[in-house]
């Protein structure tokens, strides 16, 4: 029988729809909270768990309440408990936990959280340990993750009834959040996890797209030139369109979601609740993301401030994908991918896409859920 622990960092992801870009800070958490956003890593480690409730030959050991057992009580699979944490969690109580399940000799340990979280397991356990993880954070630069929730409950599944899976070192890249206002700052190294995978369903880790900066000229000029002076546009967070956000009249922001409107920047690293107001106001609206280079997330990828509910107002015949030719080669052909914690929501956005990466050159390119 395969034993398995489960360990969810609640507090993951957190700071996405507030706008927080990470969910370090206590401060930060709190306000967040304060403000009416909620939790949503157990959401998502849900999503994955609740695949396996049909199986057997596994025994699950987990911590109680909202760091593993809460989730496991909601799906109906018994564990072997580890205690209760309190009710602040902390990355000490993450260390603590993934240290006992390695202890406890676990065959697999299934994490839910984000690049910190990964960070923290990575020191608890080591980088021979097999892990599966769950992907719950806020920016997910990190290849241990898998695409999505749901793909990492197929992973688990494959797992628990002894399909052949393979081991591989992936990596875990973050970018420490004192650094988050430097557009200098890049993602950066940090270890290795040993994580299951069937070649498919994990994400590859962000890639720098070097000598770009010709072409994101070329698709900045050609996104103003096509600008309405009277409507609204969002204005994700990246290099790519940072460029374009240095074009505008004011101060946008490198890892923020901006607003925009007659070519000045109107509202600077917008919150979801701020963006919503901002809609509710019947103008007209686009908005404007790039994907990441080398996994081509275009949502669900520190952009969460642009939720599911902020896509239907505008709708996606008014999303304008920011995508030079040398980031759509990094993609190597695969699709762009949407994440965006509402499977609905992924649906509606799969699709065909008319890319204007200048204004002389259209690509067509495919946008699918994971």
């Amino acid at each position: 029988m395969k034993r398995i622990g489960f360990l969810v960092n609640p507090i993951a992801g957190l700071g996405g729809q507030a706008g927080m870009k990470g969910s370090d800070s206590l401060d930060g958490r709190m306000a967040a909270l304060g403000l009416g956003y909620s939790k949503t890593a157990g959401a998502r480690a849900y999503e994955c768990i609740a695949r396996i409730r049909e199986d057997a030959g596994f025994h699950m050991i987990a911590p109680e309440g909202e760091m593993g057992g809460n989730i496991l009580e909601k799906a109906q699979i018994p564990y072997e408990s580890l205690g209760k944490h309190g009710e602040i969690t902390s990355k000490e109580d993450t260390l603590y936990y993934a240290r006992l399940l390695k202890d406890r000799g676990v065959d697999l340990l299934v994490f839910c959280g984000g690049d910190g979280t990964a960070r923290d397991i990575c020191e608890a356990v080591g980088e021979q340990f097999p892990v599966l993880a769950i992907p719950a954070g806020v920016k997910m630069y990190s290849a241990c993750y898998a695409v999505s929730p749901y793909q990492a409950g197929e992973l688990l599944g494959s797992f628990v009834r002894g399909e052949r899976l393979s081991l591989e070192y992936r990596e875990i890249m973050d970018i420490d959040e004192a650094q988050l206002n430097d557009p200098l700052a890049t993602p950066a190294l940090y270890g290795f996890l040993q994580s299951i995978h069937d070649k498919s369903r994990l994400q590859k880790a962000k890639e720098i797209c070097p000598g770009d900066s010709s072409g994101r000229e070329l698709l900045t000029d050609y996104i103003i030139s096509a600008m309405d002076e009277r409507a609204l546009y969002i204005i994700g967070p990246g290099s790519t369109t940072y460029c374009l956000k240095e074009q505008l009249e004011g101060k946008g922001t490198l890892r923020g979601v901006d607003v925009a409107r007659g070519r000045k920047i109107i509202l600077r690293d917008a919150d979801e609740q701020s963006l919503c107001k901002l809609l509710g106001k019947g103008i007209p609206a686009w908005i404007i993301v790039t994907c990441i280079g080398g996994n081509g997330f275009i949502f669900g990828r520190g952009n969460q401030q642009i939720s599911p509910r902020i896509i239907r107002m505008v709708t996606k015949e008014r999303l304008i994908l920011a995508v030079t030719k040398d980031k759509l080669a990094t993609l190597k052909g695969c699709p762009m991918l949407v994440d965006t914690g509402d499977r609905d929501t992924d649906r509606y956005l799969c699709g065909y896409y008319k890319i204007g990466v200048s204004s002389y050159e259209t690509v067509l390119y495919r946008v699918d859920m994971v």
